[in-house]
């Protein structure tokens, strides 16, 4: 990284080189040419203003300090090249080209600008000091039906000395800016490149699965935020480790206990039981029971892969939701006096009736688990703005403590840590009501105290 960096710095200053080459050497000659006729036409065209009112000798002086101060000159002819306003003074107070010229050379650059309505022309201008290049620039105008020509003079500067002053000038810029870069290149680099390969060497480590590794970006920002995100990332693939590791444990254990317990009770149907029927019918519907809790723990395993994935199919419709409820809570195996209901009669919503059921059995079920035998378990039901209900689950238990309540929607969430396997349960109803929520876009969430009980709560839109 540090030689990448190091090179494109370089190419940066080569470009910023070519391009002051460019400008200030290869293209100076053009751009004063340039200059000078855009300054020259202007000249022309304010000469040409003033001519058209009556001038004054004041303004006749205005003008020829202009042209002193721009280092032009400029004569006004006739039709006939006779001079009708001499403006020829140099910023030497000489006078200029103009005047020198012969009445022949005159009606020759006259006869030019008639052949087009302006003329540039240069011409070589020698002394016995001196050599150098006349650019002369012409136009063709009429006042009152009379027919004018301005012609002004600009001496064009010799600029071969100063094109050699700044070559030279260039070398020893161009040496100081690759000094000065290179060595700013290779700090820079160092500072970029540092983090970077501590953070990669950090990677590497957490790559081979040592969720500890520290990453530290120091020198930038960018730096220093990236190792914040890839810190909280390793944190929360260590969670997820352990999640894994827990769901494997608790999965196993869960499968494996039914299995033993099938085998062991079909054993002794062979050995044991066999001949007596009483006790074959025991043995038997213990293998049933453990067969039941075996299929229920892969299909709530499949239908929460299921779920997760989204591939199942959301299929609304709309239902009476007092009657959906009472429907729910007739599955279960309980003195129906156990339950309170509180919801209008006439609420009806649209949602997916067997999926929002689920939701509905695996609070009404929780809830029947952690609530004493005595308690009542109350559904309540709540009319929110939006034609939106909230559906609640309320139940008088032990409660969730504040700092476990965030984790309770996970995979087999152990509050405790220590699993115990129930026959109604297969570890997995929460997380299949969040799977299920969050698929349909319903809000969700509990609310509890502990020694105060809990309230499951969930959401669903109502129809007009």
């Amino acid at each position: 990284m540090a030689f990448r960096v190091w090179s494109y710095f370089l190419i940066f200053i080569g470009s910023l080189l070519i391009i002051l080459w460019l400008l200030q050497i290869s293209f100076l000659e053009p751009y004063y040419r340039s200059s000078r006729s855009k300054n020259m036409k202007q000249m022309i065209s304010e000469v040409e203003r003033t001519m058209h009112a009556p001038i004054e000798a004041e303004q006749r002086n205005n003008l020829r300090l202009l042209f002193a101060r721009e280092n032009m000159c400029g004569i006004v002819y006739n039709e006939h090249g006779i001079n009708s306003l001499d403006l020829a003074i140099d910023a030497q107070g000489q006078s200029c080209y103009l005047r020198q010229m012969t009445s022949a050379t005159k009606m020759d650059y006259i006869d030019l600008v008639n052949a087009s309505e302006t003329a540039t022309f240069d011409v070589p201008f020698r002394d016995e000091q001196f050599e150098q290049s006349m650019t002369f620039y012409a136009k063709r105008f009429q006042i009152d039906n009379q027919t004018y020509y301005i012609f002004v003079n600009a001496p064009m500067q010799l600029l071969d000395s100063t094109v050699e002053i700044l070559k030279n000038q260039f070398i020893t810029v161009s040496f100081i800016l690759f000094s000065v870069g290179t060595t700013i290149a290779l700090l820079l680099s160092r500072k970029l490149s540092y983090p970077i390969h501590a953070i990669n060497e950090a990677a590497k480590k957490l790559a081979k699965g040592d969720f500890n590794v520290k990453f530290e970006g120091t020198g930038y920002q960018e730096a220093v935020e990236l190792s914040e995100t890839l810190n909280y990332a390793t944190e929360e693939f260590s969670k997820t480790d352990e999640l894994r590791k827990d769901l494997v444990a608790n999965v196993s254990h869960d499968i494996k206990t039914p299995l033993t317990m099938i085998k062991a009770y079909a054993e002794m149907i062979t050995d044991i039981s066999g001949n007596d029927e009483v006790l074959r019918n025991q043995h038997l519907r213990v293998i049933l029971d453990e067969t039941h809790h075996l299929e229920k723990l892969v299909n709530d395993m499949l239908s929460l892969s299921q779920y997760e994935a989204k591939v199942l199919e959301i299929n609304e419709s709309e239902f009476n939701l007092k009657e959906h409820i009472e429907s729910t809570i007739h599955l279960f195996q309980v003195p129906q006096d156990r339950f309170k209901i509180v919801c209008d009669k006439n609420i009806r919503v649209l949602a997916d009736e067997v999926k929002m059921g689920q939701v509905l059995y695996n609070f009404i079920n929780n809830a029947i688990k952690h609530n004493a035998v005595e308690d009542q378990i109350m559904i309540k039901v709540k009319t929110l703005k939006d034609q939106t209900v909230e559906v609640s689950v309320i139940d008088h238990g032990e409660g969730i403590p504040k700092e476990d309540q965030l984790y309770i929607w996970d995979r087999y969430a152990k509050i405790n840590k220590n699993h115990q396997r129930q026959m109604d349960s297969s570890g997995l109803g929460l997380s299949i009501v969040a799977a299920i929520c969050d698929a349909t876009g319903s809000d969700y969430g509990v609310e509890s105290e502990v020694g105060q009980g809990s309230r499951f709560y969930y959401t669903l839109k109502t129809v007009k």
